[in-house]
């Protein structure tokens, strides 16, 4: 009886020890979940002080200004954040971000074969892609003018649309002008083969 009495016991401590090594690694994790709140807390109280400042100021510089006997619309506010020039990603990555219209690019005419020399951002890394076909549409709208290229590889035809004054468009060259009678070449693609030939101009 006495060593049955001997294991118990030990067994009874082994799992006391357990017990005890769970709670000390609750306790660890709950004051981390505290602390990390605590932060969180104070970065917000700090944020709520610098906003709360800011309106102070403003109903300061009002006051001033109904004292000297000026308009608030009068009043000069600066703006916290300064407006910067900066290429940030998001923006090389948007196709309807144009700076001005260009003028280093080559005069473009429906039934042109050209060659565009395309900017193309994929996970952080760029690279220049060149697509080569006929141009079969262009659609003139100012700043946002588009082309519409054309281009048959392996039998299969893709399109894509290019907007001319993006920066991401770094060059054009024209191959050669074709003799077209209409602005839009829709009925290329119809066509297969020889068929989707166009006479070249001369």
């Amino acid at each position: 009886m006495s060593d049955e009495k001997k294991k118990s016991t030990k067994t009874e401590q082994a799992e006391n020890k357990k017990v005890e090594a769970k709670d000390e690694s609750v306790k660890k994790e709950t004051e981390k979940k505290i602390e990390t709140k605590d932060v969180g807390k104070k970065v917000d109280t700090e944020v709520i002080k610098d906003d709360v400042k800011a309106v102070e100021e403003k109903k300061e510089e009002v006051k001033k200004a109904v004292e000297e006997d000026k308009a608030p619309d009068q009043i000069e506010v600066k703006d916290e954040k300064p407006v910067t020039e900066s290429k940030s990603k998001s923006n090389s990555g948007n196709l309807n971000f144009y700076s001005e219209i260009r003028s280093d690019l080559p005069e473009l005419r429906s039934g042109d074969i050209i060659r565009v020399s395309y900017r193309v951002v994929e996970g952080g890394k760029e690279r220049i892609q060149i697509f080569e076909g006929t141009i079969i549409a262009m659609k003139n709208s100012g700043i946002a003018k588009t082309i519409t290229v054309r281009k048959t590889s392996f039998g299969i035809s893709i399109e894509r649309i290019f907007p001319l004054n993006s920066k991401l468009v770094q060059k054009i060259e024209v191959k050669k002008h074709s003799k077209v009678r209409r602005a839009k070449l829709y009925y290329l693609r119809k066509l297969k083969g020889k068929a989707a030939r166009l006479k070249e101009l001369r």
